[in-house]
């Protein structure tokens, strides 16, 4: 395949995941919030607008210059093989998740994504592992109120 061809799926669909994001994850599955402050829609719509603004860039840069990245791509198992580890390790920590709830999950999650890696210092896993979420969850269960689980 082509690195041309590659960027404009690439593009392509980044841009329709982020308009679905936009127009019908957002407003059904995100509460409006109270009437004062910012909404709890704000920040993902501000995220979903940039994801989905860079998308259409990808495409449409890559669709105006016909020229532009004429390399081939070997898209082996080798290569994808990676891309399915990481997918994986993603679906197992969201379940992981909801089921014994975001600390706990959200630390086996990122222990996880450090040894797919390569990662193998446990001195470096164990403290970033734990550190990190629950510092995600001090700061937005407790000192924002707004619980992740």
């Amino acid at each position: 395949m082509l690195e041309r061809n590659l960027n404009l799926w690439a593009g392509l669909t980044i841009t329709v995941a982020g308009l679905i994001g936009i127009f019908y994850l957002v407003p059904n599955h995100i509460g409006s919030g109270f009437g004062f402050g910012l909404s709890p829609q704000f920040f993902p719509y501000l995220c979903l607008g940039a994801i989905t603004a860079l998308g259409a860039l990808l495409f449409f840069s890559r669709l105006r210059n016909s020229e532009m990245e004429q390399n081939r791509i070997d898209l082996s198992r080798s290569t994808l093989l990676p891309l399915l580890l990481f997918m994986g390790v993603m679906a197992l920590g969201l379940l992981l998740m909801s089921l014994v709830g975001y600390l706990v999950g959200a630390m086996v999650l990122v222990a996880a994504f450090m040894l797919a890696m390569g990662e193998r210092r446990i001195s470096w896993i164990v403290p970033t592992a734990v550190i990190w979420p629950l510092l995600m969850w001090l700061l937005f269960g407790v000192v924002l109120g707004t619980p992740l689980n």
